[in-house]
């Protein structure tokens, strides 16, 4: 049956106003975009596009074979350090028990905490675990050969100098920034020291819901 003009007016106002509804309901439903200026003030540094990684063979703490696959299907934080460092890894690893102690439970759900360690001379999957049970917040740890944790950090723009293991307590210099990888195993940004776990846990959420 033909449409009589009255009925078709009626139907173009109903889909406009139809197009109109679903405009404001997407906008208000869409995440707002981040403000990478507040998210640098919070220590949140985000690239314009994520960065693929290279394949590593590891080992977890759990001495199971720890690679690429492991940093896929949740987002990651991942701090290089090692188990005897005296200051920046456990004030560090504090902070980030702390940090997943303020998130909401489904976000602690999809975020992963992992120690890689640069000292593999020392830290041994057995050392990794029994350090990591000290925090009580499911980390994970991993290490491996030399060549393998460089090539890692490489990727991530972590900076370590390998140790004089001569001397019984030597030290390992290392930079202090928290790496995060995205569920697709991209290096998406970092996060300078000191955390603010405040900040950290309003902007992290967000971020994960950006992705």
């Amino acid at each position: 049956m033909a449409l009589t003009g009255v009925q078709k007016t009626v139907l173009v106002c109903v889909a406009s106003i139809a197009l109109v509804v679903g405009a404001v309901v997407n906008k208000v439903t869409r995440p707002a975009p981040l403000d990478r200026n507040a998210l640098q003030q919070a220590g949140v540094y985000l690239f314009d596009s994520p960065r693929a990684l290279p394949e590593v063979s590891l080992r977890s703490a759990a001495d199971q074979p720890w690679g690429l696959d492991d940093l896929n299907g949740q987002w990651d934080l991942l701090f290089f350090g090692y188990t005897f460092c005296p200051d920046i890894c456990p004030t560090t690893l504090a902070e980030l028990r702390q940090l997943m102690q303020k998130l909401p439970e489904d976000t602690q759900g999809q975020l992963q905490v992992t120690l890689v360690s640069v000292d593999p001379n020392r830290d041994t999957p057995e050392q990794l675990a029994s350090y990591l049970e000290f925090f009580n917040a499911g980390f994970a740890g991993a290490t491996g050969d030399s060549d393998q944790l460089a090539t890692l950090a490489k990727a991530l723009s972590v900076a370590y100098i390998e140790p004089d293991t001569s001397s019984e307590n030597y030290l390992v210099d290392h930079s202090g920034q928290v790496v995060i990888v995205d569920p697709q195993g991209r290096y998406v940004g970092f996060i300078r020291p000191p955390l603010n776990t405040d900040q950290l846990a309003l902007w992290l959420p967000r971020i994960m819901a950006q992705e």
